[in-house]
């Protein structure tokens, strides 16, 4: 699979498009795919719109088979840095992970 960039008009990376099966597919600067396949004006359109502000929305993170709230900290191409929410006692903290890519089985947008 050959990913190809796209760039904001100021020229800051939003993330990667990617062919599969004759639709383009776009993904988020870590490779997390925002929606299903699509053309590819259509993908890098979604990209250039929210490809930045998605990185803010809430996350989930798969630790010891439980999914944990999770904050998007820093994001490059090939990891992604998050802050782990964790609730014990009211007592609210968060731990740092860093996430290589592909990340899909341990990172997903939460809904």
């Amino acid at each position: 699979m050959s990913r190809i960039a796209c760039h904001r008009d100021d020229g800051e990376l939003v993330g990667y498009v990617y062919e599969q099966d004759g639709q383009w597919v776009p993904t988020t600067v870590f490779g997390y795919p925002l929606a299903a396949g699509m053309d590819r004006d259509d993908a890098e359109d979604l990209l250039r719109g929210i490809g930045m502000s998605v990185l803010i929305e809430k996350w989930e993170y798969l630790e010891d088979g439980e999914w944990m709230n999770a904050q998007i900290v820093e994001a490059k191409p090939d990891h992604v840095t998050i802050a782990v929410m964790d609730v014990d006692f009211d007592e609210r903290y968060a731990a740092t992970r860093v996430v290589t890519a592909p990340v899909q089985e341990r990172l997903r947008l939460r809904r």
